[in-house]
């Protein structure tokens, strides 16, 4: 399978210390199990990893749970960003809502923040109640 543009970017710090200390491209290849290529224009400064959308959204889902309404300007391809991260082993998960609530039917998150999803959408819960109740007045 494809590694994607994410798994290099993580080295190159790491690329860049073991050249000044003496390796040569084809030892840190080797060593670091990445391609010849990415190792020696990362070395001689023709270029620099990317960091790829998957990256970006992970960092985002990394400060808390996200609903699509505030991401699909950033990522109009979040389900494919979803998708991907997942069959990358990425620890990205989806929660859905009764689709009556759009944009905000749909949180993306990471493992581990069960309790910031529930909070966040148990406000949001509240704030949809609180409008129902100011329309019935």
């Amino acid at each position: 399978m494809r590694k994607g543009k994410e798994y290099y970017a993580r080295f190159y710090d790491q690329v860049i210390a073991l050249h000044k200390s003496g390796l040569s491209v084809r030892e840190i290849a080797d060593k670091l199990d990445i391609s010849y290529s990415a190792v020696y224009h990362w070395v001689t400064g023709l270029r620099s990893p990317e960091k790829g959308n998957v990256s970006e959204f992970v960092s985002l889902l990394e400060k808390g749970p996200v609903p699509v309404a505030d991401i699909k300007s950033t990522f109009p391809k979040h389900n494919e960003l979803f998708l991907i991260a997942v069959k990358r082993g990425i620890p990205v998960k989806r929660f859905m809502l009764k689709k009556k609530y759009g944009d905000y039917s749909t949180w993306y998150y990471m493992a581990g923040q069960e309790k910031q999803l529930e909070e966040r959408t148990d406000e949001l819960m509240a704030v949809i109640k609180k409008i129902g109740e100011r329309l019935s007045e």
